[in-house]
């Protein structure tokens, strides 16, 4: 008697591609209501500069990474411009605080939660003050470099500019990196916008977050209420942030900024130069475009 050949085995199912995004106050109009709106897809929170090894190793597939990790990313990446966090002038969150005047600056130390706003200062100082500072990286969520001398200067991002500024005593001299951009070119500034590598299929995931950052934008002062004080925030201060001072579309003037944020990092040798030309994909076109 033959026996019986056994059943192949059905290959599990397809997980719905997942999502990292940023744990800050700043991301809650673009993920708040993420488990209604996308059921199925999971959602990974992490600071910025955590993000792009999540894409990288493959726990996500798609996430809000500093624009900046796409022009250093060994392996190929497509912006998925549906959604991102950036300014047109001031940003609030990504400070540069200093003891002395900023063309003294000699020695930063930079906040470890950061990528992008770590090469905007360098464009900055070196564009408005000529100066470029030696700089020394903090512990995540620790920033405060214990072992700086008298002098050292602090770049700070997120909710802690808010919850743990220094002391406006000890650091008289501060500068809002977004402000200082929107002086040195006229364009708005995009911090992070939604990546991707290049083989990834993403389904229908690119709409879904587009339609509900839509959503969420006509109810950021809601949004804002909800979240302010698990974030340390002031209520009023916390809507006013994300009503009037962040802007969360990324569109063709955002992107150009991007691609001139990427000629000035090259200037100064943070990426390759010349950069790599932005690719994008958007749920209205069939795959990546240049």
């Amino acid at each position: 008697m033959r026996a019986a050949r056994p059943e192949p085995a059905t290959p599990p199912p397809a997980r719905p591609p997942a999502v990292g995004c940023v744990s800050y106050l700043n991301a809650k109009p673009l993920i708040d209501g993420f488990s209604a709106a996308l059921p199925g897809h999971d959602l990974v929170l992490d600071v910025p500069s955590g993000q792009i090894e999540l894409l990288r190793t493959g726990l996500v597939d798609l996430a809000l990474c500093p624009v900046i990790d796409y022009y250093r990313s060994p392996e190929p990446l497509v912006a998925v411009p549906v959604g991102g966090i950036g300014c047109h002038g001031p940003t609030l969150t990504v400070r540069l605080y200093s003891p002395v005047p900023f063309h003294a600056i000699r020695r930063v130390s930079l906040d470890a939660d950061s990528h992008t706003s770590v090469c905007l200062m360098a464009v900055v100082l070196d564009a408005l003050f000529a100066v470029r500072p030696e700089v020394t990286v903090g512990l995540p969520n620790n920033p405060v470099d214990t072992d700086a001398p008298p002098g050292v200067a602090r770049l700070l991002i997120g909710d802690k500019v808010v919850t743990r500024a220094p002391s406006a005593d000890d650091y008289p001299h501060q500068l809002d990196l977004g402000a200082a951009w929107y002086e040195m070119t006229g364009r708005p500034f995009v911090f992070a916008t939604w990546l991707a590598r290049a083989d990834t299929a993403l389904g229908d995931l690119p709409a879904a977050l587009a339609g509900l950052r839509e959503a969420n934008l006509a109810r950021t002062r809601a949004i804002a209420t909800t979240h302010a004080a698990d974030h340390g925030w002031p209520a009023e201060l916390a809507a006013d942030y994300l009503d009037r001072v962040l802007r969360y579309t990324v569109g063709p003037e955002e992107l150009e900024a991007v691609a001139c944020f990427a000629q000035h990092a090259a200037t100064l040798g943070l990426i390759a130069d010349p950069p790599r030309p932005l690719r994008t994909h958007l749920p209205a076109r069939d795959g990546p475009r240049a």
